[in-house]
């Protein structure tokens, strides 16, 4: 007998107001769409999850794809924000991506490579890989409430480590309304999760640190996946995707949603590489990022929302 979570991906038991894919997780149809474990929804604003990023892989081949027109042709430029550290946010042009961390086994915790210890001020303390300090590990998520519903209210987080008195050290907020270069961005939990990673890429200056590689930990498939394998393939067709319409026998191309989170995310990559860092990012399952994804959650209940674009104030010490 298939398990509940198929029974409501079909539509066949309906929803209760209990319903959660917290423990149950994703479930694979059989077209290949992903949706919410207990409700069968591909975009679940109760679970906070989001999975038509999967529509990104229904793409055509190279060859079939026809010439595209340039009657929108999209300048990049950076943003006039400048950060702590006197750095703007910059767009990245695909010059250079990050990669996956790979761990000995699937098995293996973060706690279990990633070991506590002083950084740079002689107070926090980074996880810092066993046997090579200059490999340190951040969580990082994003949430949304009422996620792909009215009034959505997004959230993220990331963690550094540990405060001198021993409390998690810990920055969240409110997704803001406009994005890094000055666009209208929606309420979602992709944003949210590419927003995290940005702002912790953004937190230090991590080069002072002795830091020569970053591994960001995360829940996020869409953020690990799309930053290291689609996103290629979306700045070589100009950020258009086709998607193929299932049951109608068409396809439609589309803009690539999130395009200045993922330009932002880029650039942090190639300013990462001036400075002769690596960034690696490390797939995690969900309840091993269970204090960002709290903090995040928290985050996105915030009545209101920043209108602009802003770093998080770092204090360290």
């Amino acid at each position: 007998m298939p398990p509940l979570r198929w029974y409501l991906a079909q539509g066949l038991i309906p929803l209760t107001e209990d319903s959660s894919d917290d423990d149950e997780g994703p479930y694979q149809l059989a077209d290949g769409r992903l949706v919410c474990g207990l409700h069968g929804l591909v975009v679940c604003g109760k679970c906070c999850v989001d999975y038509s990023f999967m529509d990104d892989n229904h793409v055509r081949d190279e060859d079939e794809l026809p010439e595209l027109d340039n009657d929108h042709v999209y300048f990049p430029q950076d943003s006039d924000y400048e950060d702590m550290y006197g750095r703007r946010t910059r767009r990245g042009t695909g010059q250079v991506f990050p990669t996956k961390f790979v761990p000995p086994n699937d098995s293996v915790k973060p706690t279990e490579l990633f070991t506590l210890e002083k950084r740079f001020n002689g107070f926090d303390k980074r996880y810092t890989l066993q046997d090579d300090r200059g490999t340190v590990l951040v969580h990082t998520d994003g949430a949304c409430l009422n996620n792909g519903q009215p009034n959505p209210k997004a959230g993220w987080a990331f963690s550094l480590g540990l405060r001198p008195s021993g409390n998690p050290l810990v920055y969240s907020g409110r997704l803001e309304q406009k994005g890094p270069f000055g666009q209208d961005g929606s309420q979602t939990s992709n944003r949210a999760e590419l927003r995290a990673i940005i702002a912790a890429l953004r937190s230090s200056n991590w080069p002072e640190e002795g830091v020569h590689t970053l591994v960001i930990a995360t829940d996020s498939e869409y953020a690990v996946e799309g930053s290291t394998r689609w996103v290629k393939k979306w700045i070589k067709d100009d950020w258009k995707k086709y998607i193929y319409e299932r049951g109608r026998g068409g396809r439609r191309r589309e803009d690539v949603k999130n395009r200045d989170l993922w330009e932002a995310l880029l650039g942090e990559m190639e300013r990462c590489d001036d400075q002769d860092m690596i960034v690696k990012l490390w797939r995690i399952p969900r309840e091993w990022n269970c204090l960002v994804d709290a903090a995040a959650k928290e985050a996105a209940g915030a009545e209101h929302a920043p209108e602009t674009w802003e770093d998080p104030i770092i204090f360290h010490g």
